[in-house]
């Protein structure tokens, strides 16, 4: 194996350590950080095969928004996959990241959004998900009270 392929495939492993397709809280792994301020959260990233702009934008405003409204970001991205054919075949995608705390509605709302995407649109969503601190100035404790984003 060459040092490219040995690179590629331990990014690949590592990757499919975390990736997380059942909508389930990644293995408890809490990262040794120190944030002044900071609360335990997880990252999840949900990678989308990308589709048309204006259904892209009302996915995004009603499905994801709609449950994640505290914030998020994301990203047209391209993406590589071996296809049925055994060969990579190129993907754009549309990368979403969130920052959540680790609860039940979150975790229903991320498996909702996968099956609807694939419900309408035929291509499933992958979801890695990794355990953060992260800290906000904005996230007083009168705006984390009772939210179901940001409140365990």
């Amino acid at each position: 194996m060459n040092r490219k392929t040995l690179a590629l495939t331990a990014v690949i492993v590592a990757l499919a350590a975390t990736v997380v397709l059942t909508g389930k809280a990644t293995p408890s792994v809490t990262p040794d950080i120190s944030l002044a301020g900071s609360h335990p959260m997880l990252r999840t990233e949900l990678y989308f095969a990308a589709i048309d702009v204006q259904a892209w934008d009302r996915f995004l405003a009603d499905e994801i928004t709609s449950r994640f409204p505290d914030g998020l970001s994301w990203y047209g991205v391209n993406g590589q996959w071996r296809g049925p054919s055994g060969q990579p075949e190129k993907l754009p995608s549309r990368l979403v990241i969130l920052i959540h705390a680790d609860n039940a509605a979150n975790r229903e709302a991320l498996a909702t959004v996968g099956r609807l995407f694939q419900q309408r649109h035929g291509l499933a969503v992958l979801q890695v998900v990794q355990h953060v601190q992260a800290s906000d100035p904005d996230w007083t404790a009168d705006r984390l009270e009772e939210n179901r984003q940001l409140s365990r």
